[in-house]
């Protein structure tokens, strides 16, 4: 059964024009996050992470994995740091705890694609709009699999990893970058995310913002983040998708 969603679209964009002071959303372009958004892969980073910070005697949940997505590796670890050996990691600290990780995640199976983002990703390039990818990850893995699985359809040289930023997620600049790549203006452009922290960046860098709620996390905890859209599947963002970026 497909869902009406019109009057919801409709209601956020307003709201989204009122904060912004836009006078217009003309959508050109779609940043994706890619863990939890193109790959099924938040519960290995979460095994991995979890697993990673036993070792260091650090307790860690998998909701923290997932509270924590979007952030870079070292931000990570270093805030870790702080809350319980009260101080700062060392660059060669970060450098060896994610080199335990990623050795620990690439151990795991291959995630899966998130059930229907073909099909997304697919009706954006159908309807000429531009698609990137901006990620807090540095795993190669996982890239190297983007142009397995969605071939063609997106550009490497337009994707923004850990490695291009200095701030990460919840900080704008990933998401000012991928503007930047685009060359795009925030009003002309969707950011689509699984968790707080990258909505937070979507929406501090002043993009219109929808969280699609694929993992543990309540979907309250991305409405609070500050989602202007949240959806329980990509079945229900493709449903939305032609009133999301028709004028």
């Amino acid at each position: 059964m497909r869902l009406n969603f019109s009057s919801m679209i409709e209601a956020a964009k307003k709201d989204y024009l009122a904060k912004t002071g836009h006078k217009y959303l003309n959508i050109k372009g779609v940043m994706f996050d890619m863990d939890g958004v193109l790959f099924d892969s938040m519960p290995l980073h979460a095994e991995a992470w979890v697993k990673t910070f036993t070792q260091i005697g650090i307790p860690f949940t998998h909701r923290q994995v997932y509270l924590n997505e979007g952030r870079t590796g070292a931000a990570t670890i270093d805030e870790q740091f702080q809350i319980y050996f009260n101080r700062h990691s060392t660059v060669e600290e970060q450098q060896e705890i994610y080199r335990i990780k990623s050795g620990i995640f690439k151990q795991l199976p291959k995630p899966n694609l998130i059930p229907g983002i073909v099909d997304v990703v697919q009706f954006l390039a159908d309807n000429n709009i531009a698609r990137t990818v901006v990620t807090g990850s540095g795993e190669s893995s996982t890239l190297e699999r983007l142009e397995q699985n969605f071939h063609g359809l997106f550009n490497r040289s337009l994707i923004v990893t850990a490695l291009d930023v200095k701030q990460g997620k919840p900080f704008p600049e990933p998401y000012l970058m991928g503007l930047q790549k685009l060359r795009l203006a925030p009003n002309e452009a969707l950011v689509v995310e699984n968790a707080p922290l990258g909505i937070q960046a979507g929406v501090a860098a002043g993009v219109f913002t929808i969280g699609v709620n694929t993992g543990i996390l309540e979907k309250s905890d991305l409405e609070t983040a500050g989602a202007n859209l949240v959806f329980d599947n990509m079945q229900q963002l493709l449903e939305a998708l032609p009133a999301l970026i028709s004028d």
